[in-house]
């Protein structure tokens, strides 16, 4: 007896538990002709992407070097700044892409200089492939992500050490590649600075067409190095040619990190990086209640400082909404709602949206027409079948 007891204990207890797993990505590869190799990368989608209540939007994306050491990072903190009302970044994409031969990709020369020998033995067997690997981002791997997600076009690289490295020769000889670029203690030592010495012609000339850069120097006081060149001192030239140069269009921010040292940079530098991007996301939500105006002339002001067109997402715009008329704010819903209406036509949480506000003002013919629209675009909309059957009762 004592036997079947704890046999149906634990029958109750295996099914009170459940157990369900928290998913923050998938996996994927493409075969590379650049690289001439299989490629893996993993895909991190936003809360809103699948969201069938709202119409599909497209998302900016973000691409990240090393995600095998800061895909669960960063995609917590994307996940984080771009939350709730008060989000200070956008929802976005995140694609991390991991490694096969680091060096081999992430450097721009070869390792054949005096720099990369020490006492006669070559430090690094393999480099120089970076040319071969961006091509295989903008002729291959863009052109995926572009092609099988909603991408809105607006670009971000974020790029650690060898991978800070790469955002630079990307920025300075592939600029429109992306929009903005994180560059965190870049080795900018490599092979005799060559590329803050090409950075130095580079900057008198070109426009670089609304880019934005963040880069960030971590303090190595206590880290040695196994070069005959400094990190730190080329990080600082590079800083110095910014600020002397001032490159055309290229907005810009520069910061020492004196607390974190080489490996533990990337969290905060990442966080900051994202809040310098795109530092006039954040819209104040007292404010707004009182002056729905307030969000499309912070939108305005964020599209000018990146120089790309962003709009608010619709479930920003419905929480808005319903925040107001929760507090008997009709008028200020209805503007918010309104604002959805226009850059989300075919949405059909909208329309219903709109007949709530409607009946609010106690205009049943307008709700009525709302709630009609909004079955016509999902005859599935529960809510507006039942919205209107209380109406016309």
């Amino acid at each position: 007896m004592k036997k079947i007891f704890l046999l149906l204990l634990c029958f109750y207890l295996t099914n009170s538990f459940s157990q369900d797993s928290i998913t923050i990505g998938s996996k994927h590869h493409v075969f590379s002709k650049a690289l001439n190799e299989e490629r893996n990368f993993w895909i991190y989608l936003p809360p809103d992407y699948d969201n069938k209540k709202f119409a599909p939007a497209k998302y900016p994306v973000v691409y990240l070097l090393d995600a095998e050491n800061n895909f669960h990072s960063y995609t917590g903190i994307q996940h984080s700044l771009a939350k709730g009302p008060y989000a200070m970044i956008p929802q976005m994409i995140v694609v991390g892409i991991t490694n096969t031969n680091r060096t081999l990709d992430l450097t721009p020369t070869e390792s054949n200089r005096d720099a990369f020998y020490d006492k006669n033995k070559k430090i690094f067997k393999q480099s120089g492939g970076n040319k071969n690997f961006i091509s295989f981002l903008e002729t291959e791997l863009r052109p995926y992500i572009d092609s099988h997600y909603r991408t809105s076009g607006y670009n971000i690289l974020n790029g650690h050490s060898f991978g800070g490295l790469t955002a630079v020769n990307i920025l300075l000889h592939h600029t429109k590649l992306f929009n903005a670029y994180t560059i965190i203690d870049p080795s900018l030592w490599w092979d005799n600075e060559i590329m803050i010495k090409k950075a130095d012609s580079i900057f008198k000339n070109k426009d670089f067409d609304n880019r934005s850069i963040y880069l960030a120097m971590a303090n190595k006081i206590k880290i040695p190095q196994d070069t005959t060149t400094d990190m730190a001192r080329g990080i600082r030239k590079f800083e110095k040619l910014l600020g002397s140069k001032t490159p055309r269009n290229l907005r810009w921010a520069f910061k020492y990190y004196e607390n974190e040292d080489h490996g533990t940079i990337p969290i905060p530098a990442e966080y900051d990086g994202l809040r310098f991007i795109f530092k006039d996301h954040l819209v104040q939500v007292k404010e707004a209640v009182e002056n729905p105006s307030l969000v499309a002339q912070q939108y305005h002001k964020l599209s000018k400082t990146t120089g790309y067109v962003f709009l608010p997402s619709e479930s920003y715009l419905d929480w808005m909404g319903n925040f107001c008329l929760e507090r008997e704010k009709p008028e200020s819903a209805l503007a918010f709602f309104e604002m959805a209406k226009m850059y989300y036509s075919n949405s059909s949480n909208v329309f219903l949206r709109l007949g709530q506000c409607s009946e609010k003002k106690e205009n049943k013919i307008q709700a009525q027409l709302f709630y009609e629209k909004a079955l016509q675009l999902a005859p599935d909309n529960k809510k507006a079948t039942t919205l209107l059957k209380n109406l016309n009762k």
